[in-house]
Parts: C-alpha cells; sequence; structure tokens
C-alpha cells in the first residue's frame, strides 16, 4: 500500500511545528524521524531516550525498579517538557509504543495541535524487527504477548492525524509520504 490514509477527517494543521510518529515498537518511528528531521530541517527527539536522559537509568530499568505506571507519568511529563521547547525550534518527536495509548498524551499533542503519524507494519516484521542485539524491549517477551499488545494498542493508533504502512518502503519513501501526507515543506537541498 503506497497511499497515505487519513485516520480521520479533521482539518490538517496549516503550520506544524512539530509532528509526532507514534506506533508499535519496532515501527521504525526513531529511523523514520530522524530522516523526517533532516529533510525538514528541524530538530529530532526520541521521547524514550529524552526520559533516559533525565532519569540517568535505561527504560528496562526504569520499568523494573518503578514499574510501568511511573514510566507512563513520565512519558507525559517528557512530552509535555518536548511541547514546551517547541519556542526554540519545530521538531519530529519520536514516541515510545506505548505513550499514544495514555489519553494524557494524546491530549497533550491535541492541544498543542500536533499531528500524530502512525507508522505500521505487519506483525511478523514489527516482532523481527525488535530483535537487535544489544537492545532491551521490557513489553517484548513472546510472539503471543507481542500480538496481543499490538491488538490491544492498535485502535488507539489509528486515532492518528495520518496512518502509513512501513513494510518493505525505504526510510526515505516513509519520510516523504509524511511529508506529503501533512502539507510539510522540506528544506531545499535536504538529502534522500
Amino acid at each position: 500500500m503506497d497511499e497515505v490514509i487519513p485516520a480521520h477527517t479533521a482539518a490538517r494543521p496549516h503550520a506544524c511545528l512539530a509532528v509526532a510518529l507514534v506506533g508499535f515498537m519496532g515501527a521504525g518511528k526513531t529511523t523514520v524521524g530522524q530522516q523526517l528531521a533532516a529533510r525538514l530541517g528541524w530538530g529530532f527527539a526520541d521521547l524514550d531516550q529524552l526520559i533516559e536522559a533525565r532519569e540517568q537509568r535505561t527504560i528496562e530499568q526504569i520499568f523494573r525498579e518503578t514499574g510501568e505506571a511511573e514510566f507512563r507519568r513520565m512519558e507525559r511529563l517528557a512530552v509535555r517538557e518536548a511541547i514546551d521547547s517547541l519556542e526554540h525550534g519545530s521538531l519530529v518527536l519520536a514516541l515510545g509504543g506505548g505513550a499514544f495509548i495514555e489519553p494524557g498524551v494524546q491530549q497533550c499533542l491535541r492541544e498543542a495541535q500536533i499531528p500524530a503519524v502512525f507508522l505500521d507494519a505487519p506483525l511478523a516484521e514489527l516482532f523481527r524487527r525488535c530483535e537487535q542485539p544489544g537492545v532491551e524491549r521490557p513489553l517484548r517477551r513472546d510472539q503471543e504477548q507481542f500480538r496481543k499488545l499490538y491488538e490491544r494498542r492498535r485502535p488507539e493508533y489509528l486515532k492518528a492525524t495520518v496512518c502509513i504502512e512501513t513494510a518493505g518502503k525505504k526510510i526515505a519513501d516513509v519520510a516523504q509520504e509524511i511529508i506529503s501526507g501533512l502539507n510539510l515543506v522540506p528544506v531545499s537541498g535536504a538529502c534522500d
């Protein structure tokens, strides 16, 4: 599927200051986000990395030491801080796989008029992409648990402004679909 599918009929933003990339683990939010930011001449931030820097612990340690509920509170705080930083320039923000599921995070993005882009792929591909050596994903255990979590979260992801299927596509092509789908203007001379 090569077309951008609007998730709902809400009016598209005219002048975006930020874009939030949402989706399940392995969807490519960070990789696509970095490419998108480079094309737009915007800053890039990965929500998990912001949290790790502030907490001086890995996501795995935070989950283990304080639990998922406390981690979700940290995510909401980090989203708010990222939104507050927009006065310093435009931003592509890659959210963690569970962040957009939280109503508070969705509300922050809506209030700031930041469109969310859902990056999706077939479940088997997402699971395979998560098999990176040295990368710990606290909520990736086995394929059945992975499938159930994906199915539980997907209806929330579908509330995004734009939904893009990433399977079999080059990162640059996905970034271009986002630019086209949101009517964004890349900086001239941006690399492909």
